[in-house]
């Protein structure tokens, strides 16, 4: 396998300590790899560890600097920090789930320390008492929030001061009597600012900087609710009182089910949103769905298949990714469910058309997602549909679009 020219200039620069932040579907895990050297762990989500990604990866290349390479997940890390031997190489992958720092502070032995995920704790207990002579980050989304920023810099052992960052790039809420809540600036300023500090910690850019990519179509389809749906939604206050549990339960109605529990099914309404999609296959021979619910999953599925065309659903409970991705991606026609929370680390470039019957509340899930199928060496027009069908769905995808996960509370404005 021979480097892309943007993969090349940072393997001829050698960098030793810094981040890969290019964007989904750039290669990130050849260039990774590629400046690796002698013994190699890479810690990766649980998924990529199973589906043997990286050393996949690593057996197309040929001759490389890596002597043996060792593949954990966050959770591995998590427990195993502590007694990990040092390696020369650590490479972090999806970075952005490691850094786990809040814009708040805890007291311990009366002393005020940022709040963090154990998670970040670990990675950076590990890095600190190993010392790697390499080590990379890599993610294609690196700015989740400042705090995720000042994370990264500090697992690349910057020594940059907590307070300092914090009254830069967020800012308090007036709470009373309540514990501090911080929320990110928004101004252009603070957002250039924070940019430019991402570039100085790594390599950045999207698959269109280095590229000549097709033209990529994006387009909101709004299916009405049917009067089931109309009907279920009046009735929900009376059932879920709580105003942050309502939203979710609004979401789940628009997209044409309502979640049951251990004493009752869930229900399942009359929604415009699955025969859309069945239009969609009536032009594609491949579409890619994500759906985040997955009572919503199985309604789908089971008209898919209805339909006459072979579905493939990957889900939490999905046991072999690796097998059902190559089926779907060798099949000649049909329709792959993906739970719209699992949008990273696997490969559909085979597929045209994605459509998306409910999104993910996150942003990072959202960028991820677009680069499923629109790969580096395989690129082609695709076009991704999201079906919009009420107030909640309306408000997801204009948060997204502005750049930000979407919030019930920030909806709610509490």
């Amino acid at each position: 396998m021979k480097p892309y020219k943007h993969q090349q200039e940072v393997i001829d620069k050698d960098p030793k300590v810094t981040g890969l932040w290019y964007g989904t579907g750039t290669g990130k895990t050849f260039l990774a790899l590629s400046l690796a050297e002698g013994n190699t762990l890479v810690v990766a989500p649980k998924t990529v560890r199973d589906d043997k990604v990286w050393e996949r990866q690593l057996g197309k290349m040929g001759v490389t600097k890596i002597t043996f390479l060792k593949v954990i997940s966050k959770e591995d890390l998590r427990r195993d920090y502590g007694s990990l031997p040092r390696f020369d190489t650590v490479i972090l992958d999806e970075s952005h789930v490691l850094s786990g720092l809040t814009a708040n502070v805890k007291y311990v032995k009366k002393q005020a320390i940022p709040k963090a995920s154990q998670v970040f704790e670990a990675a950076q207990s590990f890095i600190k008492r190993t010392n790697p002579k390499r080590l990379y980050l890599c993610t294609a989304t690196p700015v989740k929030n400042p705090m995720a920023v000042l994370a990264s810099a500090w697992l690349l052992s910057k020594d940059w001061d907590f307070y300092t960052w914090r009254e830069a790039f967020m800012f308090r809420l007036p709470m009373p009597g309540r514990a501090e809540i911080w929320t990110p600036k928004k101004d252009s300023a603070t957002k250039d600012r924070l940019a430019k500090a991402v570039k100085s910690l790594g390599y950045t850019g999207r698959l269109s900087d280095f590229f000549d990519v097709p033209e990529q179509t994006h387009i909101v389809k709004h299916i009405p609710l049917t009067k089931s749906q109309e009907d279920a939604i009046k009735e929900l206050p009376m059932e879920f009182p709580d105003p942050i549990v309502l939203v979710g339960k609004k979401h789940q109605v628009e997209q044409g089910v309502l979640s049951g529990n251990e004493f009752e099914k869930s229900k399942v309404f009359e929604t415009g949103k699955v025969d859309a999609i069945l239009d969609m296959c009536e032009e594609y021979d491949k579409v890619l769905v994500f759906a985040k619910y997955t009572a919503q999953i199985d309604m789908i599925a089971k008209a898919v298949e209805k339909a006459g065309i072979t579905v493939y659903v990957l889900s939490g409970q999905t046991k072999d990714r690796r097998t059902l991705i190559k089926e779907a991606e060798e099949s000649s026609r049909c329709v792959f469910i993906a739970q719209s929370q699992i949008s990273a680390g696997y490969e559909l470039p085979s597929f045209r058309c994605t459509v998306y019957a409910s999104e993910s509340w996150s942003l990072i899930d959202n960028v991820q997602s677009i680069g499923r199928s629109l790969r580096a060496g395989k690129l082609a027009p695709n076009l991704y549909v999201y079906l919009v069908s009420g107030t909640i769905d309306k408000a997801v995808r204009e948060a997204l679009l502005t750049k930000n996960d979407f919030s019930e509370r920030v909806f709610l404005k509490i």
